[in-house]
């Protein structure tokens, strides 16, 4: 029972710091974001932490410890994602498709810190972070082509994943 238990939370924490790393990677490099808001892991970590407690202290001490010290640290790690999503407010300016009508793209004001964000939606809670400005003043969005969207000049193919040059 300890071995499973201690294997359930190793795979637990495994998950939890890649829904971390995913959280930061996607939006920096403007990657396709998979998993669902940081907020859906913590009933995850929380779970995490209860199969760590059930090891038996007397059989392994430095595996227990080894579990239970492993999820609480990715747990004060994922207090800052969760601040992030929980203070950002975020107001939509726009929402605007191409030509073709084969993308749309959505223009948001986020607030904490004051930023401009273009994002394309895709299926479930899928969404790519297309465009981000700090310290905005005015917004100018314009289709260049079916593929190609311009926004405050900056030019964004949205075959690729970044944008183009």
């Amino acid at each position: 029972m300890s071995k499973r238990t201690r294997m359930v939370s190793w795979s637990l924490s495994a998950i939890v710091l890649i829904w971390i790393i995913e959280f930061y990677f996607a939006s920096f490099f403007s990657y396709w974001r998979v998993l669902p808001s940081v907020l859906f892991a913590w009933p995850i970590i929380l779970f995490n932490i209860y199969c760590a407690l059930k090891i038996p202290v007397d059989k392994s001490k430095f595996y227990r410890w080894l579990s239970l010290t492993t999820p609480v640290l990715l747990a004060v790690i994922l207090i800052i994602p969760t601040i992030q999503v929980l203070l950002t407010k975020e107001e939509k300016l726009m929402s605007t498709s191409s030509p073709d009508e084969s993308y749309t793209v959505n223009v948001y004001q986020k607030s904490n810190p004051k930023a401009l964000v273009a994002e394309r939606k895709g299926p479930l809670w899928f969404k790519q972070h297309l465009y981000v400005e700090r310290n905005f003043e005015h917004v100018i969005v314009q289709w260049i082509t079916s593929h190609q969207l311009q926004i405050n000049q900056h030019v964004i193919d949205l075959r690729k994943a970044g944008h183009a040059k």
